[in-house]
């Protein structure tokens, strides 16, 4: 039997998640007079106006729900662990039945990080992370042997733009090479899992389009990280034409919010001026960009996983509210109630504006991000400050801090 062709009638099951949230934002719609497809939203000309195309009568992808077997790639990771913790707070009727991640722990950020992390889901739900290569074909078989997921959720992957420039075969082998093989086993499962995966805002690159839409096109490519995702999201569609495997990319938007990546914004510029540290600012600090609480986009996930095309989709999941870099960096100085200190560089690597159009994701999926940067960051700040002086010190640490210590000091070289 496929995964696609579930026991009951199609008409006796309960809508997915995703499409009771479409009908709450048809709704939503119609009343602020938004235009909603006159056919419904949750299917034919909604999905086609989005390029996405409709999945046959009868064919649908699993529910999560208490039958559901969850594998999470990066389940260490800050949105995975994330995932994770969320799946594992659901009520006995939608809680998975098994809930496992795959992490490397690799060190590009500090490793300890990860290691609380997956604490953290052992201690408060009993979840496992293997650690393992995502690479490593027969660790993935091995876990589909044991477990038969009916869902993979793939978020394991070199991040981070500057890194990008200094470690160019880093990201061929983990975005692109990594990407490959996870893709080629899925599509040789009977049945095939349904399958999301994490794209980036950095595929947009260039693109002078404010808003980022899913309708335009990648054409201007602005750093090597960036046509990783993107090249991730054509390796889906040509799995999807070679395999049938439909995918869901989700393109995030500058997540952030409690045991966030240290070299993300918020918390690198927390731990930087705590310490005294001289903060960099590219481009003169005239950047903005589209702070998305993890919480919304957790929950932007969790519809996606039961979102039905007949292709490979994308969604971008943002906050669709771009903030002043000044003003997220004044914040956190508030909140810390210390000055930073902070110096400019320029940067051709660096996106100006990331700005989501989460129009796709409100109508077809029903996500609806609540969270305003000021919120975020005081439950960010009130996770932060539980922390002892040590952990933060040691959570802050990884190959990309090391590197930019020694761009900085070569720098100071060259000015003497």
């Amino acid at each position: 039997a496929s995964s696609n062709q579930l026991e009951q009638p199609v008409a006796s099951r309960r809508l997915n998640t995703w499409a009771v949230g479409a009908l709450a934002a048809a709704a939503l719609s119609a009343v602020v007079g938004l235009g909603a497809s006159p056919h419904g939203i949750l299917g034919g000309n909604a999905q086609e106006r989005w390029h996405d195309t409709p999945c046959p009568d009868g064919v649908t992808v699993p529910l999560v729900n208490a039958s559901s077997r969850v594998l999470v790639t990066g389940g260490a990771g800050f949105i995975g662990m994330s995932l994770m913790a969320s799946l594992g707070k659901r009520d006995a009727r939608t809680r998975p039945a098994v809930v496992v991640g795959v992490d490397s722990f690799n060190d590009y950020y500090a490793p300890a990080m990860k290691r609380g992390r997956a604490a953290r889901l052992k201690h408060e739900f009993g979840y496992d992370v293997v650690e393992a290569d995502v690479c490593n074909t027969s660790v993935v078989d091995g876990l589909f042997e044991k477990y038969t997921f009916t869902h993979v959720v793939h978020l394991a992957a070199q991040a981070g733009v500057r890194y990008s420039i200094t470690h160019p075969m880093t990201y061929a082998r983990n975005n692109l090479e990594c990407v490959v093989s996870l893709l080629n086993y899925v599509a040789h499962r009977t049945p095939q899992p349904a399958y999301v995966y994490a794209s980036s805002s950095s595929v947009y690159g260039l693109n002078k389009k404010i808003p980022f839409s899913e309708l335009h096109a990648i054409d201007h490519p602005a750093n090597l990280y960036g046509i990783s995702k993107f090249a991730g999201e054509q390796i889906a569609a040509a799995y999807h034409n070679l395999h049938g495997l439909k995918s869901v990319g989700l393109r995030f938007f500058t997540v952030y919010g409690p045991w966030g990546r240290p070299d993300m914004a918020v918390s690198l510029f927390t731990n930087e001026i705590e310490n005294g540290e001289t903060i960099t600012l590219f481009n003169g600090g005239d950047m903005r960009r589209d702070f998305t609480y993890v919480d919304d986009v957790v929950r932007g996930v969790e519809f996606a996983m039961e979102y039905c095309a007949d292709n490979a989709a994308v969604f971008n999941l943002g906050n669709s509210k771009p903030v002043q870099l000044g003003y997220v960096l004044a914040q956190i100085e508030k909140r810390l109630g210390v000055k930073a200190k902070f110096k400019y560089q320029a940067s051709n690597a660096e996106i100006k504006e990331t700005y989501a159009d989460i129009s796709k994701a409100r109508e077809l999926l029903g996500y609806s991000p609540t969270t305003s940067i000021e919120s975020g960051l005081d439950q960010f700040m009130a996770w932060y400050n539980k922390l002892d002086k040590r952990t933060r010190g040691e959570w802050a640490g990884g190959r990309f801090k090391a590197e930019r210590q020694n761009a900085h000091l070569e720098g100071t070289r060259g000015r003497v």
